[in-house]
């Protein structure tokens, strides 16, 4: 069975280790090198550009928007419930958000981490992340 890769980050990686041996089982872990300088201005262009038609999302975009800090931006994202959501509202979101609030909603997740189906959820944030970062960074 090929393993699964995890993009993670240096702090990242220290929270995957930390998990019992039975979760990190199945996981390939490569570290995220590239990184990005985002800035409240871009992801507010991002922001202004996507196209949500999901009434809870198209609220949290305008409280994103409005947030002094991307560690508030942040808050505003954590518990909230995403099920139900379109995958094209999903991929716009996360595009206008960025790698840098991602990467804040990751580690979190990496600590929190139970089981493979959590991992799950971490593996596709953390490959959207991968992606953004290639695209918006050069080698």
């Amino acid at each position: 069975m090929t393993q699964a890769i995890l993009w993670l980050t240096a702090t990242e990686q220290a929270a995957f280790r930390a998990l019992p041996p039975a979760v990190q089982d199945g996981w390939q872990v490569q570290p995220e090198t590239r990184t990005y300088e985002d800035t409240p201005e871009k992801r507010n262009i991002r922001l202004s550009m996507v196209r949500l038609h999901d009434p809870k999302l198209l609220a949290l975009r305008d409280k994103v928007q409005e947030a002094a800090s991307g560690d508030a931006a942040a808050a505003l994202l954590d518990g909230m419930d995403l099920e139900g959501v379109a995958d094209d509202d999903l991929a716009e979101l996360f595009f206008a958000l960025g790698p840098t609030l991602l990467t804040r909603l990751i580690e979190p997740m990496v600590l929190e981490a139970k089981s493979d189906d959590d991992l799950e959820g971490v593996a596709a944030l953390v490959t959207i992340r991968h992606s953004m970062l290639s695209a918006f960074t050069q080698p």
